[in-house]
Parts: C-alpha cells; sequence; structure tokens
C-alpha cells in the first residue's frame, strides 16, 4: 500500500490538511490484508560502516523543541534538499526508489516507512521527554540501562535524550531501528552527529542557526568516535521488519537498570499497530524496569489506526497502555488530536 498524508510542509508533518484520497488510495491497494512489516530481514549496521557512507559536508536546519513548563532546545536536522543531492551524487540505481521515497510518498507499506520525515507526534514526544519523561524529571529518565527508538526516522525524541547525556556526562546505550537502511545512513546518523557537534567545546555548530552547514573532515568523525567513547555511549543501529529476529539483535537491560522504548507515528494502521505491539511486549518482557513512551494521533483517518487500538492490542498481550497527562505540549490538541501514551506489563 502506498499513500500520503498530504500534511502541509516539506520537513516537520503537521495533519492541519489531511488528504482526502487517504482512504481511496488505501482501498485501491486493497486495504489492509496482513502486516506491512515483513518484508525485509533484521539487520544490523555498524557505526563505522555508516560513517563511511557520510558526505564532505552536511546541510540543516533547526527544529526548537518546547516542554509543556517552557523548556526549549533546538535540535539540528540534516535537510532533505542535501539527502537528494547526496544520493544524486552516488549515482546508484537503488537510489532511484529512495529518491522516490523522499519526493512522493509518505509511506509506501513494506517498501518505505516514512522516515526521512518528521512527524510531528515525535516531536510531542520529545517535548514531553525534555520535561519530565515517566520520571517526572529527564536527568532520571536517561539514567537507565539503553533507550530504544523503534521506527526512528530523524530520531527527534532520541536526539533530545542523546544531547543531554552528552552535557552531563550520562553514560547510555542507544539502540535506532528504522524499518529502511537507507533512512539510517542518510538521516538517523547525520542527525546524532549534528547533535553532538553542538555540544562540543566550543561548538562545531550554533544551534541557533536556522540554517547551514557542517564540513566532515576526518578530523571531525574521529573526534565524534572518540567523544563516544569517552562518554560511554554506544550506538546500535538496526533496520528490517519489527519481528522476533530484530529483538533478538537488542541486548537485555540489566534487570536494575531497564529500559525505554520511544516510538512516534507507529501506529497508523492496525497490521502496524499489530507488529510494533508484538516487538514491543518482547522488549518489554525482558526486565522488570521497563516502559515505552508512545506518541501517535488519536485516529489514522483512512488507514485505521488509532491509540484506542493501541490499548486494546496491549491489553489483549498483557501490558496497560495509558494516556500520559501532557497538557501544554504544544500544539497537541491542533487538528487532528494527538496524544502521548505509556506501556507498561501488569
Amino acid at each position: 500500500m502506498s499513500f500520503s498524508f498530504g500534511f502541509s510542509g516539506e520537513d516537520v508533518e503537521d495533519d492541519n490538511d489531511v488528504a482526502q484520497d487517504v482512504t481511496a488510495t488505501a482501498q485501491s491497494n486493497g486495504g489492509e490484508s496482513g502486516s506491512p512489516f515483513v518484508g525485509l530481514p533484521a539487520k544490523e549496521h555498524s557505526l563505522d560502516e555508516l560513517l563511511a557512507t557520510l558526505p564532505d559536508h552536511l546541510c540543516y536546519s533547526t527544529i526548537q523543541i518546547e516542554s509543556p513548563t517552557g523548556k526549549t532546545i533546538n535540535l539540528p536536522r540534516r535537510d532533505l534538499s542535501d539527502i537528494r543531492v547526496q544520493l544524486m551524487a552516488e549515482d546508484e540505481a537503488a537510489n532511484d526508489s529512495t529518491l522516490h521515497d523522499l519526493e512522493d510518498s509518505d509511506i509506501r507499506t513494506g517498501v518505505y516507512e516514512g522516515g526521512f520525515k518528521t512527524w510531528e507526534c515525535s516531536v510531542d514526544l520529545a517535548s514531553i521527554l525534555l520535561d519530565r519523561g515517566p520520571r517526572k524529571d529527564i536527568d532520571e529518565l536517561v539514567r537507565c540501562d539503553q533507550i530504544i527508538e523503534l521506527g526512528c526516522g530523524t530520531a527527534v525524541p532520541t536526539l533530545t535524550l542523546f544531547q543531554h547525556c552528552l552535557q552531563s556526562s550520562i553514560p547510555q546505550s542507544f539502540t535506532l531501528q528504522d524499518y529502511n537502511d537507507s533512512v539510517l545512513r542518510l538521516a538517523t546518523l547525520p542527525n546524532l552527529l549534528l547533535t553532538w557537534a553542538t555540544t562540543t567545546t566550543p561548538p562545531l555548530i550554533s544551534p541557533t542557526d536556522p540554517q547551514n552547514d557542517l564540513e566532515l573532515t576526518p578530523e571531525i568523525l574521529a573526534a565524534f568516535r572518540a567523544s563516544l567513547t569517552e562518554a560511554n555511549i554506544s550506538l546500535t543501529f538496526l533496520s528490517g521488519s519489527w519481528s522476533p529476529d530484530l529483538a533478538a539483535l537488542i541486548p537485555a537491560s540489566a534487570p536494575e537498570m531497564g529500559t525505554l522504548v520511544l516510538g512516534a507515528e507507529t501506529i497508523y494502521s492496525p497490521a502496524a499497530t499489530d507488529a510494533f505491539v508484538e516487538i514491543l511486549m518482547l522488549l518489554l518482557r525482558r526486565v522488570k524496569m521497563a516502559k515505552a513512551m508512545v506518541g501517535a494521533k488519536k485516529f489514522y483517518f483512512g488507514v485505521g489506526g488509532s491509540v484506542d487500538g493501541l490499548k486494546e492490542a496491549c491489553a489483549a498481550r498483557g501490558a496497560v497502555a495509558y494516556e500520559i497527562e501532557n497538557h501544554g505540549v504544544p500544539g497537541l490538541e491542533a487538528g487532528v488530536g494527538r496524544a502521548l501514551v505509556e506501556v507498561q506489563m501488569f
């Protein structure tokens, strides 16, 4: 199934103008017939492997995250136009499909799951993480054994916590997963590198610049690796379908420390919800101290996903999903209603 939500804006996607043809597009593709997340095998990608694919410089623009209590941070993200330039310069046959994903589709079910765009619910999730997280304090939040973002894409929620760990010298293990390995190499890793560049002394880039670029010299890449080692921060990158094989690539947390799983816009259809909840249960059952925080629209018109569907899928598998009190998250009630949901095992 292929469809576009029709949201306005090239980069941060909002839902003020939901396209009227989403339902028709879904029906023309046969509707939801089985899980769309069975097409790609789980695969781990090393940091060095992804760093080797970076261009000589990264063009970026910044997004400001504001918490309900007024805290703000600025996060740099690689521009979509810069990704297009890299793909055209590489001139590989496989890049034709990736360019199509950038230009013509929000999602092509089983082919491309929307990772190049920053969806608005990921900004909602980053907002609540910045302010309090499930433990009412971001510093406590990141003192768990590992943080996993499923369907990470541009990784704005992870970037929020990654920046805090770097600035506060807090060791952490981050696992970032996206259906498409092209998203990991072209968007996820570049955004992590750009975020790191805001935390160096002196900063390599200013997060307050609305738009700029960063030259990626061998020295800068070496400094990035060295900083991660010094801070005891590890990055694991996984691509492929949500599956037991994918879960097996994620090491279990220490029982006394626990796991935080993040997800945004991961339940857009009933099939996507089922696949997401299945892997979520595998991860949450591993340790006693584990929970997930999910940003989602209350209902995805035309494709059938919903927060109620998420709650029902979790309850059927022995977990409880409940909406976080999120009064004050900027824009949360605008347009199609949105929610922030916490999931824990009974």
